[in-house]
């Protein structure tokens, strides 16, 4: 099992996502992430958003929410994993 491991006192949220056919253009998730201030990444996850400070939980939560939100109607399903 690989194992996302941050740089030293970095905190980092990252989304892997699942799109089909039926969905959103996946041009237009990518637009909705990125004006969220998450960015694309290869491998294992898809998008990764790097808190400048370590984040509380119900800050993450927020974040969480807003994507939620900012997603909705888009038909993808995503994943979500927190590393401090």
């Amino acid at each position: 099992m690989h194992r996302v491991v941050p740089a030293k006192g970095s905190m980092r949220t990252y989304v892997r996502m699942t799109f089909h056919s039926e969905g959103a253009n996946p041009l237009k998730v990518l637009e909705a992430m990125r004006t969220l201030g998450f960015e694309e990444s290869m491998g294992m996850h898809d998008f990764v958003y790097k808190w400048k400070d370590k984040a509380t939980l119900d800050e993450v939560i927020r974040l969480m929410t807003e994507m939620h939100d900012r997603l909705k109607g888009l038909d993808v399903n995503y994943e979500i994993t927190t590393i401090s």
